[in-house]
């Protein structure tokens, strides 16, 4: 299974470093700074660009990855 990202649909909102820095919290707080994926956007011309690190353990021991879960925008998915 593979985290796939689209920057185009997402709107910079941070629900998934948010749900990610939960996970790696041991879901006990929310603390973006130790989340396993960032999103950035650029001041100059808007652009967002969606980036997962090697910190990412897919969300082991949860049904589903939660960035993937919480992005209500469509802009995160898995492949198989």
């Amino acid at each position: 299974m593979n985290i796939w990202t689209d920057p185009n649909k997402c709107r910079g909102c941070l629900r998934c470093e948010t749900a990610c820095s939960f996970h790696n919290s041991g879901h006990t707080s929310f603390q973006p700074g130790i989340s396993s994926t960032r999103v950035f956007r650029s001041n100059e011309d808007k652009k967002i660009t969606i980036s997962i690190d090697s910190t990412c353990d897919m969300c082991r021991n949860e049904p589903f990855p939660l960035c993937v879960k919480a992005c209500v925008f469509g802009a995160r998915g898995v492949s198989a």
